[in-house]
């Protein structure tokens, strides 16, 4: 196809092909200095940026043919309903999250399986640019807590809603994050939370009839709390993606038990008689994955085995009343439900069709509920009582006609440049040959530490339309392979990881799928990272790049945003003063990129500071790169609002096509 190329020479200089330099050279040196001096403080010359850059992206993408025929199936695509996020109170009464019109999703309730929603949330959230970020049932049903962000900045301030429908916020501050809501099995008129500023973290707790909000307790670095019992807290430290610590708080006297040693911990939960129970990989080998077990606080340390899954466990509902867990596995992405008690025994579950089950809560009359999709399956939601196979269905969303049944998708395993077996999804279009004609997308997940998984996924409907191959490796770092896989990638093995990146890559060529000129490759966030280092390291495999919020600079990255976690990312990345975080960072390679890469920031994003990405695209503009950046005003770590989804994949779909078609 032929291709126009816009020239803007303020900001980006679109022309030519550097040949490979050498990292860090003079002139990125010098232009990190220029850029430096505004890039994070000088408002009238970012908005200058952002609406100059802005300008240019939006001519390039909505000139091209591609656009409207891609926005229009994309909207219809991106229409299709879901239901999202179901809890359960003590009354029976179910709610779950659920997109029938609008731009967001609202909060409905439902008084028994396939039952007429009513609708909770407010529609004209929206309008402001509000969108919930989780809620809290109490588990009288009497009240709902609201967890509610704006343009994506992910301050949740929390709001009140009533059963009767009456509503009202309780903490705003646009500063401060709340979340981890906690109820006090007592006192309905109180509730405990986590409370960060972004320099600290805090327990509080609240209380709902005075409107006051006492800190509890703070200590350097990050920390949440999980459960609240006779006047206990437990709370695990976060030290970094596969190191924590459990401890317990005594609201009372403020003293801080240290229930467990260095280790890895998800979660933790008191039993009805104060001991707790925890999913911990403080009795597991290097090998193998996370047991759950249960600690005495009178005898801290001394874990006792109470289940051992001997697969990645996603997530589980632990009901304190019943002694009951139930428990959502994974095996190479796809989920299966088990149960147990106290004592390990087992409990019977249902199963459902193959696919990945999310949400996953329940009550103390011992209904539980999840959240399930898969390539074929929209998102909807299933009830179940403890020990009956049987599921309800909660409701079912319409697909407008969509057959979706005929995705096909498999998990395959390549090797990487040492050796290593790296899992991967590969969706196949229909009629797939390996004759190296199929356009490709290599999609890289964020992270470090997480897994592209089978989910339903309606912009993969419309990439096979287009004959697209759409490939998700898991690289070494990626959860749901154990604690040890989840390591792999720290420090100096991070570019081990960044090989298997690359490798994926090379499984396309080297099979005949695909060829270079066919390819491209996406990540957002880390993945971000991802295609933004392969860029600047392997441009020759490859004809564009969509790095979308991705992080260029870790050292830059990691001190503009959270300092609480500071600790956490040196055992990820290495110090930040260190050279191997220099040495891993894309933009000390920004002479090599040569291939087209278009760069998106949210404004409003407060886990990849927008000032990465968009130095980034300065510095590769100055250096006379192919880059085009859009920035979203309205937004955080990607869209919350249909439009913005809407637009954000079509823009990728159609700079995508515009390469490799």
């Amino acid at each position: 196809m032929s291709k126009s190329v816009l020239f803007f020479t303020a900001t980006l200089m679109l022309f030519g092909v550097a040949t490979l330099q050498a990292q860090s050279s003079a002139r990125v040196e010098s232009l990190l200095k220029e850029v430096d001096t505004w890039v994070t403080s000088d408002t009238s010359r970012i908005m200058s940026f952002i609406d100059s850059t802005n300008a240019v992206t939006a001519q390039m993408l909505e000139s091209s043919p591609y656009w409207e025929a891609t926005m229009r199936d994309l909207s219809f695509l991106l229409g299709i309903d879901l239901i999202s996020s179901p809890q359960v109170d003590n009354t029976g009464r179910l709610y779950f999250q659920m997109r029938l019109t609008g731009e967001s999703e609202a909060l409905f309730y439902i008084d028994r399986p396939m039952g007429w929603p009513m609708q909770i949330t407010p529609n004209g959230w929206a309008d402001e640019g509000l969108t919930i970020s989780y809620y809290a049932v109490h588990p009288s049903g009497n009240f709902i807590l609201v967890g509610v962000n704006k343009h994506g900045d992910e301050m949740h301030d929390i709001w009140h809603f009533t059963r009767d429908g009456k509503f009202r916020p309780l903490l705003e501050d646009r500063r401060v994050r709340f979340t981890g809501v906690i109820f006090d099995e007592v006192n309905p008129d109180q509730f405990y939370l986590n409370i960060d500023n972004r320099k600290e973290m805090r327990i509080g707790r609240y209380t709902i009839s005075t409107g006051l909000l006492d800190t509890l307790y703070t200590e350097p670095g990050a920390f949440y709390p999980t459960d609240y019992h006779n006047g206990k807290i437990t709370f695990v430290r976060w030290f970094s993606f596969s190191q924590g610590q459990l401890a317990m708080f005594d609201v009372a006297t403020g003293k801080v038990t240290d229930l467990s040693d260095t280790s890895l911990f998800w979660a933790a939960g008191f039993t009805a008689d104060g001991k707790v129970l925890t999913l911990t990989s403080a009795m597991s080998s290097e090998d193998e994955f996370m047991k759950f077990c249960l600690v005495d606080p009178s005898k801290p340390k001394q874990f006792s085995l109470v289940y051992d899954p001997k697969r990645h466990t996603d997530e589980f509902s632990f009901i304190r009343k019943t002694g009951t867990i139930i428990a959502s596995l994974n095996k190479d992405g796809y989920s299966e439900l088990v149960g147990f008690d106290l004592s390990g025994k087992p409990v019977t579950v249902p199963q459902a069709e193959i696919g990945v089950i999310s949400d996953l809560s329940g009550n103390e009359m011992g209904d539980f509920v999840f959240g399930f999709s898969s390539p074929k399956v929209a998102p909807t939601a299933f009830k179940f009582r403890a020990g009956d196979s049987k599921l309800e269905n909660l409701g079912k969303v319409s697909t407008f006609g969509y057959n979706f049944a005929e995705t096909r998708v498999e998990v395959i395993r390549y090797k990487s440049a040492d050796g290593t077996m790296i899992p991967s999804l590969i969706y196949f279009p229909a009629n797939v040959k390996k004759d190296r004609s199929n356009p490709a997308i290599v999609s890289y997940h964020g992270g470090p530490p997480s897994q592209s998984r089978p989910h339903f996924q309606r912009n993969i409907a419309f990439a096979l339309s287009k004959g697209f191959i759409m490939m998700f490796p898991n690289v070494r770092g990626s959860t749901g392979y154990g604690p040890a896989y989840e390591r792999a990638d720290n420090m100096e093995g991070r570019l081990a990881a960044l090989k298997d990146a690359e490798s994926a890559i090379d499984y396309l060529i080297n099979e005949g799928y695909s060829r270079p000129e066919k390819i491209a490759i996406w990540g957002g966030s880390y993945g971000g990272y991802t295609v933004n280092w392969l860029g600047t390291q392997c441009p020759e495999k490859f004809a564009c790049i969509v790095s979308e919020v991705g992080v260029s600079d870790p050292k830059h990255t990691v001190k503009n945003s959270s300092q609480v976690f500071m600790r956490g990312w040196e055992k990820e990345y290495g110090p930040m003063e260190s050279e191997l975080v220099r040495k891993i960072s894309p933009i000390f390679y920004a002479e090599n990129l040569s291939k087209p890469i278009y760069l998106t920031g949210g404004y409003n994003d407060p886990r990849v500071p927008p000032s990465d990405p968009r130095r980034f695209a300065y510095v590769l503009s100055q250096l006379g790169k192919p880059v085009w950046y859009f920035e979203d005003r309205e937004q955080g770590h990607g869209g919350n609002m249909k439009a913005q989804i809407v637009r954000d994949l079509a823009s990728s779909y159609v700079f995508t096509m515009m390469h490799v078609m």
